[in-house]
Parts: C-alpha cells; structure tokens; sequence
C-alpha cells in the first residue's frame, strides 16, 4: 500500500508546532505498519496560518527560504517539500499552487515508489480541496480527516452557507474522520456525509507516570497551553480566586505562551496569589511529561476545542484532569479519570478544584494510563487509520 498525505499545516524550522499533531501520527503509521509507504507532501508554507493577522509577509518569507528537497525520516516515510507561493486567505489565498505543489510531489512519489493507492488530506481546505483536484486528475481515492475548530472557520461561513471550498472536497472524499464527536455532528450539521471518529494519538513511551503516589499536604494541579481567549484563560483565574478564598488546599502551576501573558501576572499579583499561582512561561516541549509528572492533576477550562490532545497526554501519564464540555473532551472524560464542568463558569471551576484536592487519593494513576493505551497510543489509533484506508481500497 502506497499513501500520499497532504497536511494543511506542518512543522518547520521556524514553526515546531504547528501541525505537530499531523506529523507524530504520519511517524507512527509508518513505525507500526512498515509494509506500508508513506509520502509526506509539503508546500513550504503554513496556509492555514495566514488567516491569522499580520501573517500574510510570513506567506512570502516561507516561500523564499523554501526549496525542493526530499526528507527520509524512516525506511517507509519521506517527506517531499515543494515550496508554493500563497498569501492571505483574506485576499484570495492561491490554492492553484498549492495543488501544483502537491502535484509535483505525487509525480516524484510515484516515481520512486509506485503508483499511489490512496491520498489522506488532513483538514478540508486547503489539504482535502488538493487531494479532490488530484483526484480529478488521477482518480486515486482520498480520505479526509478534519480538524478545523470552530467548524468551519468564520472565513469559510457566509450567512450560515458554508463556503464550498469547505463543503466540495468533504462532499467528495471517499472517506470523512473526524478527530471527536462533536466535531463529527457539527460536520453533519451542514448536511455532510456522517464522518468516522477517529481521535488524535498520544505517544505513551513519551508521557509515562511517575512512580511517585500523593502525600503532600496540598494537591498541584498543572495548566499547560498556547494561552488565548479560546482556552479560559481569564475564567481559570477567577475560578483559582474562588477557591483560595474558600480555603481549598492546592496549588497550580499555569505554563505557556501568548498574549495574555501580562494579564495572568497582574491578576496574580493584585489577587495576592503568589503562593497559590507560580506561572511558567515558554515551557520546553520536552520538559512537558515531567511536567506532568511533577503534577498530581491536570486542569484546561477551554471554550472549544476540536479533540484536546494536551487531556490525553496528561492522562498518559496517570494524572486526572478537569475538562469544560467544550467538544473534544465529551468523548474521553470519564468519572475515573476527571471532571468534565459547563463552559465559561468559574465557579464550577472551584468546586472541581475542591472536589479533585479532596479526591485525589480516590483516582487509580494504572486506570488512567491503562484507558489511554487502549483508546488514544500510537498503536490503537493508527490501527483503525489503517482499517479504514483498507476498506476504502476494498482490501480485506
């Protein structure tokens, strides 16, 4: 088996993140399935970053450092990097040379290794609306897994009609994933083919427990996360207030990046919560199992999130955690592994604080673990991945 992936978004040098998620699962499809080929087609851009402002001269500067090259990370997995030249989704964006891009690199793929039985896109614009206008072309099949949150994004939506560069290409995949189930019915709600769930993965040899059990005096909790509006941020704090006024017996750590940055120091400072808060900026990604480990649970009040990868890696590594029913987080928040609160309320957001600090002996770390090695490893979601990529191509 032969497959082509196009990512709307993927790791660069300047980027290390964005996509990340994309390329860990393209790793193990090709670690734990090695009879099967994978070509990882990359434009030397960001697209999907673009919409963002004062993004559009990052467009041209990714463009200009790019060049053709090939990548061989394993024996069955290449990337081949083809710079196209894009700008603003807000002027135009240029998908035709995205699709040339990725055009070229199906061409040098099948040279090197045989026709291409199957094209994975991830995210409907502009990854799957490439893999539909390569389809039209060669009439190989591709499935699209979507991870676009909110669904679709507000540029996309026009007096609740959805633009058809969304709605085209999920309308003609052979196959729809979705990473949760509320994705999957907000992806239905505009008439669209019932996708498959098929949740991101967490490297589990990564985010392992410690072996340590609880006997502190105080209870920590870790919030880790690209600090924005849409992660509760300001909510989180209000909620940390209420419950430090009321005498709860914890500790957080709040690490991460972005704007808000100065908000949550002041808010520490004039909330005299010094001794409650110890705020960590820029953590390095590869501190963050230690992280948690150093951590007995872990808290996240998002407004929306498409899956919340970051609940998965915490409890990989035998921590409970506490979730706002945001989307995501619905499907894998359970009693024995956490709280799941309402959005935007800070005071359900102290009482699960009380309630995790006063139960934290109650929450079995094997129990936590053991669910994610069955539901989200590298090894149970790549599985079902490879499960449907047969069924599409009828191989039984």
């Amino acid at each position: 088996m032969n497959i082509f992936i196009i990512p709307s978004w993927y790791p660069d040098s300047k980027h290390l993140t964005d996509g990340i998620f994309i390329k860990e699962q393209v790793e193990a499809l090709a670690e734990f399935h090695p009879g099967i080929n994978f070509t990882v087609s990359v434009c030397g851009n960001n697209y999907m970053s673009f919409s963002k402002p004062g993004k559009a001269l990052r467009s041209l500067g990714s463009f200009i450092s790019s060049e053709k090259k090939e990548i061989h990370l394993k024996n069955n997995l290449t990337e081949l990097h083809c710079p196209a030249l894009t700008w603003s989704a807000k002027l135009g964006g240029e998908v035709n040379n995205i699709i040339k891009a990725h055009a070229f690199n199906l061409k040098r793929a099948e040279e090197k290794f045989g026709n291409v039985d199957l094209i994975h896109a991830h995210v409907s614009f502009p990854g799957g609306y490439s893999a539909m206008s390569l389809k039209k072309e060669t009439g190989i099949p591709y499935v699209i897994t979507e991870h676009m949150c909110p669904f679709p994004f507000e540029m996309y939506l026009n007096k609740n009609k959805i633009s058809d560069k969304i709605s085209d290409p999920l309308n003609n995949a052979d196959r729809i994933i979705t990473v949760s189930s509320a994705l999957s019915k907000d992806v239905r709600s505009f008439g669209i083919n019932a996708p498959v769930v098929i949740p991101n993965l967490v490297n589990e040899e990564f985010f392992i427990p410690s072996e340590r059990e609880f006997s502190g005096s105080k209870v920590k909790f870790l919030t880790l996360c690209s600090f924005s509006d849409r992660k509760g941020i300001k909510e989180l704090l209000e909620g940390i207030l209420i419950a430090a006024e009321n005498s709860v017996n914890f500790e957080i750590t709040i690490s991460g990046t972005g704007y808000p940055e100065n908000y949550i120091e002041n808010f520490i400072k004039e909330n005299s919560l010094k001794g409650k808060v110890q705020f960590v900026k820029d953590p390095d990604r590869r501190r963050l199992p230690e992280m948690f480990r150093q951590n007995d649970a872990f808290i996240l009040p998002s407004r929306l999130e498409s899956f919340g990868i970051v609940y998965i890696e915490a409890m990989s590594c035998g921590i409970p955690v506490i979730a706002t029913d945001c989307g995501g987080p619905a499907d894998f928040v359970k009693d024995f592994n956490g709280v799941l609160i309402p959005v935007g309320d800070p005071g359900k957001i102290a009482e699960a604080l009380k309630y995790v600090s006063e139960n934290i002996s109650g929450y079995s770390k094997q129990k936590i673990r053991n669910f994610v090695i069955e539901n989200y490893s590298r090894r149970a979601v790549t599985d079902k991945i490879v499960t449907l990529y047969k069924e599409v191509l009828k191989i039984y």
